[in-house]
């Protein structure tokens, strides 16, 4: 079932704003943003950007998944998602209870080639592959830690099994299923623990921020991000290739933060630390730590930032000389293209903000069709014209507007 176009985030903003008993410039000063933004967004003018969302969901008091209508159900039954849900959430509570009487666990070295797949699936955003398969290996790996005995072999069962967590937290967030992915996280924190790997913990700790600055939490997202500069810290080799790479992607995240609250020198700073750490390894390394980290990741940080700072201008301006090499994290490679899609929007770049949006589609087809950004900025481009060109009501016909 399709939704009607003036089902978006503004309109929800809007309609929580008037629960509330707030004008758009009561709203507007309490979220520290233009009155104009508010009356932009809500009309569905302009992408909800999350930042956005983040900042009016706070004073709102409702989570930023309700604004954003999240999870899109009707989506997730026409692609045959919504059946995988269950079966992960099984799986996830299953950590405590000790060996599964009917699982045989199969040698580390047999499982550890699919946990590799599954983790090169969730950078490829191949979430039908990733959600079918996820369930039977943390059933597996969970048996297999329970019976392993201290040693060696049990901290390897426990870093396999930490990322299958890690995967799991990937596949419920990205479909908007943002406690699922909490409890993932959480368990990838036990697991890391007991393989006594402190870049693993450091990159828990990565995604843990993440989910603070979805919150607008900027400042504690900051907190937990140099708790896990401190982990790294402790790596016994911390200016190694795998330390290098957690603890550049950290910085990215940071700069990211610093960037959606407007803190312009703090992203500066962050942005040369990165580069510091890219240019200590030399090369990209797109799965050490599947951290994906080199130059090529500060050069597209470097045009999102501005992007989230506004400087519009000057991020499509760095966009041109950014060049994605062969076997690039899909991931990565379709969230470059939905932020140029919203930064072609708000310039008032229609045409070009399409042609991301079709990029976005054909390298990464299930993130750029569960992704609040997306579905914003097509119904900002819908809006915006008189009559959508067929090209737009295709984009707009397959995220379910």
């Amino acid at each position: 079932m399709q939704h009607p176009i003036d089902e978006h985030t503004g309109a929800r903003i809007a309609d929580y704003r008037k629960l509330r008993h707030l004008t758009q410039e009561a709203l507007a000063q309490r979220a520290f943003l233009s009155r104009s933004c508010i009356a932009k967004v809500e009309k569905g003018l302009a992408p909800a950007t999350p930042a956005v969302v983040a900042a009016v969901a706070r004073v709102l008091q409702v989570d930023v998944a309700v604004l954003n209508g999240q999870p899109y159900t009707s989506q997730l039954r026409q692609d045959h998602l919504d059946r995988l849900i269950a079966p992960l959430s099984d799986a996830l509570d299953l950590y405590d209870l000790g060996p599964d009487p009917d699982i045989t666990p199969r040698p580390l070295a047999w499982i550890e080639p699919e946990v590799r797949r599954l983790c090169e699936n969730t950078c490829a955003t191949e979430y039908s592959g990733v959600g079918e398969r996820l369930p039977g290996l943390l059933g597996e790996l969970t048996t297999a830690l329970s019976l392993l005995p201290a040693g060696e072999e049990r901290r390897k069962a426990a870093a396999l099994l930490a990322w299958c967590y890690w995967t799991a937290y990937e596949f419920a967030y990205r479909l908007g299923y943002h406690l699922l992915a909490s409890i993932a996280l959480e368990r990838m924190g036990w697991t890391a623990e007991q393989a006594q790997d402190p870049l693993l913990l450091a990159v828990r700790l990565g995604r843990r921020s993440s989910m603070l600055l979805r919150r607008g939490d900027n400042r504690m997202a900051l907190r937990i991000l140099d708790r896990a500069h401190h982990l790294v810290g402790q790596h016994e080799e911390p200016g190694s290739v795998p330390a290098l790479a957690v603890a550049g992607s950290l910085h990215l995240a940071a700069a990211i933060a610093a960037a959606q609250a407007k803190d312009a020198d703090t992203v500066t700073g962050r942005m040369e630390l990165a580069r510091r750490s890219a240019d200590g390894i030399g090369q990209d390394v797109p799965e050490v730590y599947w951290a994906g980290f080199g130059g090529t990741n500060v050069h597209h940080f470097d045009v999102a930032t501005r992007v989230e700072l506004g400087r519009l201008g000057e991020a499509v301006q760095s966009a041109k000389d950014l060049r994605f090499p062969a076997g690039h994290p899909r991931m990565r490679v379709g969230r470059y293209h939905i932020e140029m899609a919203r930064a072609y929007t708000e310039m008032g770049k229609a045409e070009a903000a399409q042609r991301s949006l079709h990029l976005a589609r054909t390298i990464a087809p299930q993130q750029a069709r569960y992704h609040p950004l997306v579905r914003e900025t097509i119904g900002a481009l819908v809006r915006r014209r008189r009559r959508a060109t067929e090209s737009l009501s295709s984009l707009a016909a397959w995220v379910g507007l």
